[in-house]
């Protein structure tokens, strides 16, 4: 590593203080095929001094028009993106680390990597870049700030690697890789850091929104100031304290809506982006939903989505020695639409949740999870979890092994016995070749995890999955092969079936440049043990349901300028029948406009009744400048019979500082009169990073 006393500027132009660092140039291709020559060359130098460390990169391309640049807003997803893409660990320790990317109009994008495989890429952190395109293609230069990640002072040693993605060919090309993987484990080293500075380690995000609401049945206008506070510090260069007062989420992306036509509640993933800050650190025995012990959305949303007040909240979280820890206490103000069994409406609410693992066997955890708080209730819910994950990604050749085991216990008010669940889970999701899964969980009648995730209670449920894929080489128009078989079998606490299902998905085909179709077969049979209303008119009598299922799904390569997807399915429903059409359409007309249209139709048809579902939804990316953007999205559906609409424009003149105006309108689809106004707010906010 070689320190300079002269800083370059990120400007996109290559200074002469470049020409000090050494060229890394012997990257190898990653994908389609491993360790083969990449198709392009790119030239990577590396500096630091005592506040940061810089990388620039020239990514050269034989013809420039095939440089894949869409996305122009920040906060755009770079999947299918030309990007450059950093790696560091800088406590070296082949586990943990950072990754910063970009595209060639100079997007930033981040995440942290946690026990080797796990990416969280809602992740926010500040540093700079700047990009230029050229005749020959495209330069980045990045300058990352010391104060955004954590690192041991003591330490001259870092791991790094590099990854550059041609998009348009599906071309990976690395620094260093394994298995088609770069992450923690196999790192290059960057060696020579000295007399790095973090500051006091102090970030404060003050900030305000005012906004304007309206309601039309009764009318009604009101107004809001509401200040609010941020603050993070590092209380260690690995652990950080957060603090929250007045939390203000206006700015939040909306809800995907999703059509219910089953017996269980939908899951909404988190967007609120204090709760997604080092969110990975909660994660808890690979649970993805039900039995969750921990979902941060039942935090500052209602039953109904309706938005709390979270008056304080707390959050520390980081690593110390081989231990992971994080906890998060929150401050909520009481919901007038909650009301107790005994008509009292709830109170404020103190939420807890604690989570502790440590490092052990090379690559795996072991580690607990307590909660305590109900959010609906004021009737005391507490729950304890021990958890073990175990990953191998060295021992066997070409071959990933992880498993998971999990307990959970929940004690709450009114609620004797069968409280608890416990799960255990094996699998191989190789890239290539044969990959499998087998689990197997059991919930009970009155497991109730408060401040988590359960929507199916008192079963067992075992899963066994088994796939091969097939790659092929650069030469070839297609890139790989592959079939899945998957096996479902659900049974309530005594062994009698409740769902069983198994599904094919077979002859996926993916070509060189990204596009896809498979077949899809499902055979399913469902137990009924009571009435299931499925809408306001149509309930499905009790009984015992088999029913057969077929379909196709095609998409076309993301770095097109018209993406196209498209997935049909036919066959039985419970007692008759069902049509699905799921389609959307994506034209990335330039890096300043992109619009999407998505629309989902099912048409059910059962001797208890007919009806069908339709969900639309039409989505607008304007962009002015990396700084500057506008966008919208309109949804309807045919259940709700509500049309939303939320339009924001944003400016973000640089990490860390950030305006909005937020437009936000509802109308009801009523048969006899059209669509009627229901609500309306108007929000401007503003935040700005401070740095001590």
């Amino acid at each position: 590593m070689v320190k300079t006393s002269l800083a370059p500027v990120i400007d996109g132009a290559m200074d002469d203080v470049w020409n000090m660092a050494p060229t890394i140039e012997d990257l190898h291709q990653v994908d389609p095929i491993e360790y083969a020559e990449p198709s392009e060359k790119t030239v990577i130098r590396v500096l630091f001094d005592e506040d940061f460390l810089y990388i620039s990169s020239m990514m050269y391309y034989k013809n420039i028009d095939d440089i894949t640049a869409n996305k122009m807003i920040q906060g755009a997803s770079l999947r299918f993106e030309d990007k450059l893409r950093i790696f560091i660990n800088p406590f070296n320790d082949s586990r943990n680390g950072y990754i910063f990317q970009t595209n060639a109009n100079g997007l930033r994008a981040e995440a942290i990597v946690e026990n080797v495989r796990g990416m969280n890429f809602d992740w926010t952190g500040i540093w700079f870049v700047a990009t230029e395109q050229t005749d020959y293609g495209w330069f980045a230069e990045m300058a990352i700030p010391y104060k955004t990640i954590a690192f041991d002072p003591n330490s001259d040693t870092w791991g790094i690697s590099f990854l550059r993605e041609i998009e348009s060919r599906k071309e990976g090309m690395a620094w260093t890789s394994y298995n088609r993987s770069i992450d923690p484990s196999n790192y290059g080293s960057a060696v020579g850091f000295s007399d790095l500075k973090q500051g006091r380690g102090l970030d404060l995000i003050p900030g305000f929104s005012v906004t304007n609401s309206r309601a039309y049945d009764p009318a009604s206008s009101e107004t809001a100031f509401e200040p609010f506070l941020d603050a993070f510090y590092k209380v260690t260069p690995n652990l950080t304290a957060a603090l929250t007062f007045n939390s203000d989420f206006s700015a939040t992306d909306l809800d995907a809506r999703q059509v219910q036509l089953t017996r269980f509640n939908l899951f909404f993933p988190e967007q609120r982006r204090f709760f997604l800050q080092e969110a990975d650190i909660f994660e808890f025995g690979g649970v993805d939903r039900n039995a969750k012990p921990f979902f941060s959305r039942r935090i500052g949303i209602g039953p109904n989505g309706e938005q709390l007040d979270i008056n304080a909240g707390g959050k520390l979280s980081g690593r110390v020695g081989r231990w992971n820890v994080g906890a998060l206490a929150v401050k909520q103000s009481g919901n007038a639409d909650i009301v107790s069994e005994g008509g009292e409406v709830v109170g404020d609410s103190d939420l807890f949740v604690g989570r502790m693992s440590a490092n052990v066997l090379g690559q795996s955890t072991i580690g607990a999870i307590a909660t305590s708080g109900n959010p609906d209730s004021d009737e005391s819910n507490n729950l304890v979890g021990v958890d073990f994950n175990y990953l191998n990604t060295r021992s066997f050749d070409n071959v990933t092994i992880e498993g998971q085991a999990w307990y959970q216990k929940s004690t709450t008010d009114g609620l004797e016995g069968e409280d608890s669940a416990w799960g255990i889970r094996l699998l191989s999701p190789n890239q290539q070749g044969f990959k499998g899964r087998i689990q197997h969980t059991e919930i009970g009648e009155n497991f109730f995890p408060a401040l988590g995730f359960v929507n199916r209670t008192g079963i067992k449920q075992s899963e066994l999955a088994l796939g091969h894929t097939k790659r092929f080489s650069a030469g070839s128009w297609l890139r790989s092969f592959e079939n899945v078989a998957r096996g479902i079998r659900v049974t309530d606490t005594d062994g009698d079936v409740q769902t069983e299902q198994f599904v094919l998905e077979l002859a996926k085909l993916e070509n060189q440049t990204g596009d896809q179709a498979f077949l899809l077969f499902t055979d399913n049979r469902e137990l009924l043990t009571r009435p299931f209303r499925i809408t306001d008119e149509v309930t499905i009598p009790v009984g015992d349901y088999s029913f057969k299922r077929y379909g196709v799904d095609i998409t076309t390569g993301g770095f097109r300028s018209l993406i196209a997807g498209l997935r049909i399915e036919n066959g039985g429903f419970f007692s008759g029948d069902r049509s699905t059409v799921n389609a959307s359409i994506e034209w990335q007309f330039s890096k300043f406009f992109t619009g999407k249209f998505e629309y989902e139709y099912n048409r059910i048809d059962l001797p208890e009744g007919e009806f069908n579902t339709q969900l639309l939804r039409l989505r607008t990316d304007i962009a002015f400048n990396p700084e500057w953007a506008w966008i919208t999205t309109a949804q309807y559906d045919n259940q709700s019979e509500l049309l939303g609409l939320n339009s924001r424009l944003q400016w973000i003149p640089r990490a860390g500082s950030e305006f909005y105006i937020i437009y936000n309108g509802g109308w009801i689809d009523r048969a006899e009169t059209g669509f009627e106004r229901v609500g309306a707010s108007a929000t401007m906010r503003i935040g700005h990073t401070l740095r001590f």
